[in-house]
């Protein structure tokens, strides 16, 4: 079975919710600890293969029908269940203007610096990299794009 894709959750702070209304801003602790609480209940809830976040970001070696099938009933269940832990990024209303334009100066720097291919984010703000778009997070002229962008990246994306 192949790769269908990586998916790349930012672990953020959401900027939604009532402005009229004073809200603590989470810190990077409180975020990272929700993207954990999240990870379990999407394993604890039909998805065993869900990854832990690591370094701010959770990422998925998404198979079709596996049970890391983001389009699978069982996947959608999953999350729908464990909506009160999803991290901002994996919320489906998509990064706010700056958070948008700082994905896409990374983006940029990414295929500056040898991941021609690298995509632009999707609407909800979810990085999809694999072999139907030509990127493997994995190889080398990957990590050193990264590694040359990581001032550009967003939050746990770097």
């Amino acid at each position: 079975m192949r790769t269908l894709l990586v998916l790349l959750v930012l672990v953020t702070a959401g900027c939604g919710g009532n402005h009229d209304e004073p809200t603590a801003t989470p810190t990077t602790a409180d975020r990272q600890a929700q993207a954990v609480k999240y990870s379990q209940c999407m394993r604890e809830n039909g998805v065993p293969s869900f990854p832990d976040p690591v370094d701010g970001r959770i990422q998925l070696r998404a198979r079709k029908g596996s049970d890391l099938d983001p389009e699978s009933a069982s996947f959608k269940k999953a999350q729908e269940t464990c909506k009160q832990y999803q991290p901002a990024g994996a919320e489906q209303q998509g990064p706010g203007g700056a958070q948008q334009e700082q994905a896409l100066e990374w983006v940029r720097c990414m295929r500056e610096n040898g991941v021609p291919k690298m995509p632009d984010p999707q609407a909800d703000g979810r990085m999809l990299l694999g072999p139907d778009n030509g990127v493997d997070p994995e190889s080398p002229a990957f990590k050193e794009a990264q590694r040359k962008c990581r001032d550009q990246a967003p939050d746990g994306m770097g």
